[in-house]
């Protein structure tokens, strides 16, 4: 469960208690009152808490944040300055950056398991399979692994239980499988792995594994490289997002129906939380 400002209750509770034993204030320097009420005070010692640990700063109390209050290893985590360099090489604007980040994987990289976060999208499976093997094959095991093999997206599981699919279809072929499945806090899919300059996708799956800044590190060259054709005219992803260009942005990063999809609405949400905190106009 994710704790925020407007949260209530003994988890909020428990949090004031350990912000406050670790010296942590509120606004204006005062000290935290311990009241269950998720307000400004708390979001501010939050955010200091997170920038003190180099914990991306949005004031939200996470898996990522509760290891931190626990003292617990977050090596892997996502740095708050990691946000900050990718803003500057890409130059937009940090919130831009960081809204992305909390809406794909929602704001998480890894799961309590340990492994990447994924999805692994069956219809790309029928694709690889059907070049690499021939319609026979991939209609067979159409056929006898619909889940797995499809022409049509659907059937997630969602966190570990993706594992299971992607095991599954890496029983058929490896290759195709690990290219059909979206990997880490970006959800950038294995398929792209030439393309933003990995040696394979074997190498490129193993960066997903190593930790978040490698997961970002993806994103950054996705952004770079990514073109589209929108109404008769090819549009660079990295120009569409420096003029914030959002229908341009959201039809490349995720697909023309987007909307449908609810995309957008999740972007605002993030923005709208976020715009407060890094300053920015509003999206969309």
């Amino acid at each position: 469960m994710i704790l925020k400002f407007g949260s209530k209750g003994n988890d909020v509770i428990t949090l004031q208690q350990q912000l406050k034993s670790l010296g942590f204030k509120g606004l204006k320097g005062k000290e935290l009152s311990i009241d269950g009420d998720f307000g400004a005070s708390t979001e501010y010692a939050v955010i200091t808490f997170q920038k003190q640990k180099n914990l991306v700063a949005d004031g939200k109390v996470g898996d990522k944040t509760r290891a931190a209050l626990l003292n617990q290893n977050i090596s892997k985590l996502l740095k708050d300055s990691d946000y900050t360099a990718a803003a500057v090489r890409l130059k937009v604007p940090e919130l831009v950056i960081r809204v992305f980040g909390a809406v794909e994987g929602q704001g998480v990289g890894f799961l309590k398991n340990g492994k990447p976060k994924i999805l692994f999208e069956r219809h790309r499976m029928y694709a690889y399979l059907r070049l690499k093997k021939g319609s026979v094959f991939v209609n067979k095991m159409a056929t006898e692994r619909p889940n797995i093999v499809n022409q049509k997206p659907g059937g997630y599981q969602g966190n570990e239980a993706e594992y299971v699919r992607l095991e599954l279809a890496k029983q058929i072929d490896i290759e195709s499988a690990l290219q059909s499945t979206s990997w880490g806090q970006f959800q950038i899919m294995g398929e792209n792995w030439k393309d933003l300059g990995y040696s394979s996708v074997q190498e490129f799956v193993d960066q997903q594994f190593a930790s978040e800044s490698y997961q970002l590190e993806a994103f950054i060259r996705f952004i770079e490289f990514k073109t589209g054709t929108i109404g008769g005219k090819k549009v660079r992803l990295i120009d569409a997002l420096r003029a914030q260009n959002w229908d341009a942005v959201f039809t490349l990063y995720n697909g023309p129906n987007y909307k449908k999809l609810g995309y957008q609405a999740k972007f605002q949400k993030e923005w709208d939380h976020l715009e407060p905190l890094y300053g920015e106009s509003k999206v969309a």
